[in-house]
């Protein structure tokens, strides 16, 4: 189902009175959608009434039908239409008319985060696939992730942060090495990893390293430290050696992992490939001694070339709820993206998709 902004403006003078304050916007949301309807959480309920209807018809559009028949838009219509008089009745059923119009004229437009989760499994499948056998061996483990500017550095960790369900429930540790230039001041780092452990900022490391290795023996933890092409080679080995090190010989490396054992991980961020060209060392297969001591070397992300582009519209045009307009193809993605340019890319599918990849899609991003 999709509606056009006109549509959106016809119900903005209707909603507007019935919508003034949280109460009433949960109270009919509620009473039309039930309870615990999935789209009630990510509705922003405190915005500007003008705001808050806008965004809460397109999600209500997005989310689709409640039952087969329903659409969750028309259900609250509906609702809405009991509590009104009989001259506001007529103009409801007039706009329930012209939304059903709408519904069988207007494409499906794909949902957000449906879209978002089909960007994710654009290649990536060598990373993916090494990280996966090095987990199934090592309780312990770091991880280099990089490559040229713009290839997708940051969905390829959040799609490596999806590797076990149970992370869906916690947070990954990410700092930002280049905020205010942290990543050069060892104490500063410190500080920060204490801070996200709730420690006072002059904890000594081994007390830091203390509530790291309890946790891990409860739950996974990992750590994202990104954007570390901006540290000091000499820095981040510094870094590796007060951090990493002592975590790796607190933690006894085990030769076979059940099901249930937790992981602490690390991955390095290096959004221009330039750590490799440096002279730290990594590690370029998970099977040498000095691993997990060292961080492993990934195969660096690329721009993406004409045949995993092909792959991928093919893939996705047999999915039911997704509507890719006919124009997109692997030979206009490759021109608008600088030859397959992974974020490039990303952006002229969403553009081609109506939405905006920036403003509306990278805000999944860890």
């Amino acid at each position: 189902m999709a509606i056009s902004s006109d549509i959106i403006q016809k119900l903005l003078p209707l909603l507007r009175p019935l919508m003034e304050d949280e109460n009433q916007r949960r109270g009919y949301l509620m009473r039309a959608l039930g309870m615990d309807a999935p789209v009630l959480r990510r509705l922003v309920w405190s915005t500007p009434v003008d705001v808050f209807i806008t965004g809460m018809i397109k999600e209500l559009v997005i989310f689709g039908e409640i039952t087969p028949g329903q659409p969750a838009l028309l259900a609250l219509l509906n609702v809405i239409r009991q509590d009104v008089g009989r001259d506001i009745q007529l103009h409801i059923d007039e706009l329930i008319v012209e939304v059903q119009t709408q519904q069988n004229v207007l494409p499906i437009q794909t949902p957000p985060h449906l879209l978002f989760d089909l960007l994710l499994i654009m290649d990536f499948k060598q990373q993916v696939r090494l990280v996966k056998e090095v987990m199934t061996s090592h309780q312990i483990a770091a991880f280099l992730v990089h490559g040229e500017a713009c290839c997708g550095q940051q969905l390829l960790v959040t799609r490596l942060f999806r590797l076990k369900p149970q992370w869906k429930t916690i947070s990954p540790i990410k700092i930002d090495v280049n905020h205010n230039g942290i990543g050069n001041k060892i104490p500063l780092l410190w500080r920060r990893v204490a801070a996200w452990f709730g420690l006072p900022k002059e904890a000594e490391p081994k007390e830091i390293i203390d509530q790291i290795c309890d946790r891990v023996s409860t739950q996974d933890v990992i750590f994202i430290f990104d954007s570390v092409e901006y540290m000091l080679p000499n820095v981040l080995v510094a870094w590796l050696q007060e951090f990493w090190e002592p975590l790796v010989k607190r933690i006894e490396p085990e030769s076979c992992l059940t099901p249930e054992a937790t992981h602490l991980l690390m991955f390095l961020v290096d959004h221009r490939g330039s750590i490799c060209q440096s002279t730290i060392q990594l590690a370029q297969e998970w099977e040498q001694p000095e691993y997990p001591r060292i961080p492993l070397h990934l195969p660096p992300v690329s721009p993406f070339p004409p045949d995993i582009l092909e792959d991928w519209l093919d893939m996705v045009t047999g999915f039911r709820d997704i509507q890719i307009p006919a124009g997109l193809t692997s030979q206009l993605l490759l021109e608008k993206s600088e030859d397959g340019i992974p974020e490039f890319v990303y952006e002229e599918i969403c553009c081609h998709c109506g939405y905006d990849w920036e403003g509306e899609l990278a805000k999944w991003l860890i």
